[in-house]
């Protein structure tokens, strides 16, 4: 805590319930919201500058039909922040900002899109915490994700084929557990640690044990909301090509409509599973297992 503003950051993986996580903590009052600043700025500055190649992308992968690749698809929408001219730095320095009227600063966010920058990016008077999940499930659940929006049956998306700005070297898992090493070792030896599944066996226990480790204050009403996207257009900081992104492929639909969190899914067995799903989840298992045996008990 900074004065009299809490600010915690929140570094996920992919499918591990983290935007249902942002959006539940979105109602705590007098709380400003950030989405994935850091992985916006990465996609959006970074990549952005060779906007042809994301279009391209976006295209193959998808079957999406951008046609303009000069096109500015963010006009008409009115909420948050053109993220193609977005700096690290000024994520930075947003981030360290004392906004007005507000008493807890809440962001979530992957670790890669830091690129390992600790020292230069990392904002000041922050706690940092984890949400992890099993491989096994976080893949296979990322690779029915991605094939989702293909009408072509016959066409399916293995996970090598997703461009490394999408799915990075260490598939994401190496990447938080770096981060993970780097504030155990220079700001907070015992970060706190969740895992979906406890998560959603247990909502109303774990977070409210999350918010009394980092000092957010909770409410039994934080578990239910109301279903709608108003939190994503109106309220949170979000880039507006991300805005357009979900509004295309309907990223977030399910998160969206939903009016709490969803019931925690059994692991699948390995012999369910494809070989790629496998490849990528034996990179990381023993990532998750280490967190894993960290994590927070309650």
């Amino acid at each position: 805590m900074e004065g009299d503003i809490t600010r915690v950051i929140l570094w996920s993986i992919p499918r591990s319930s983290s935007t249902a996580f942002l959006k539940c903590l979105t109602y705590v009052p007098d709380t400003q919201v950030w989405y994935e600043p850091y992985l916006m700025s990465y996609f959006f500055y970074k990549f952005g500058k060779n906007r042809h190649n994301l279009v391209k992308v976006t295209n193959e992968l998808w079957g999406a039909d951008i046609k303009d690749a000069d096109e500015d698809h963010t006009q008409g929408i009115t909420g948050g922040y053109l993220a193609m001219d977005k700096t690290p730095f000024w994520i930075k320095q947003q981030l360290e900002a004392k906004p007005v009227g507000k008493k807890v600063v809440v962001s979530k966010d992957m670790a890669w899109g830091l690129e390992k920058q600790y020292q230069d990016r990392l904002p000041r008077g922050f706690q940092h915490t984890f949400l992890i999940r099993h491989p096994y499930q976080v893949f296979d659940s990322w690779k029915r994700s991605i094939n989702r929006g293909i009408d072509d049956k016959n066409k399916k998306i293995v996970l090598q084929d997703v461009p490394n700005f999408l799915l990075p070297e260490g598939y994401s898992y190496e990447e938080q557990y770096d981060l993970y090493l780097y504030v155990k070792q220079n700001i907070n030896p015992n970060p706190v640690i969740i895992d979906n599944d406890d998560l959603l066996a247990n909502p109303g226990r774990v977070l409210k044990a999350y918010c009394e480790a980092v000092g957010i204050p909770y409410s039994d009403d934080l578990l239910h909301w109301k279903p709608g996207r108003e939190c994503f257009d109106e309220q949170w900081m979000v880039a507006k090509e991300f805005i357009f992104a979900h509004n295309l492929g309907g990223i977030h639909t399910e998160t969206f409509e939903s009016t709490g969190f969803g019931n925690a899914r059994p692991c699948p067995d390995r012999s369910d599973l494809d070989d790629d799903v496998l490849h990528c989840s034996d990179a990381c298992l023993k990532y998750y297992e280490e967190m894993y045996a960290k994590r927070l008990k309650c």
